[in-house]
């Protein structure tokens, strides 16, 4: 099965993730420990990540550049005070 993972913030402490895996039609994101592999049981849906208030600032980063990337995924871009 072929995954596609795009690295949304890194940290010291690890990584947040977007994954995506089409042949299932599971996309999630994860935050991933330093040389540790996104796993779906660890996971969230979009939906509940941008729910949460950010946890620190590589979360509020990895917020800020899914946000720009669904901006992008959708043809518009514009300014953004979401939280």
């Amino acid at each position: 099965m072929t995954t596609f993972t795009h690295r949304l913030a890194e940290g010291t402490n690890g990584d947040w993730v977007i994954v995506f895996e089409p042949d299932e039609l599971h996309l999630y994101i994860a935050f991933v420990a330093p040389g540790a592999t996104a796993e779906p049981a660890d996971s969230m849906t979009i939906d509940d990540f941008l729910a949460r208030r950010p946890q620190g600032p590589t979360h509020r980063v990895a917020i800020d550049k899914l946000v720009g990337l669904l901006e992008t995924a959708l043809g518009r871009t514009s300014p953004r005070n979401f939280i």
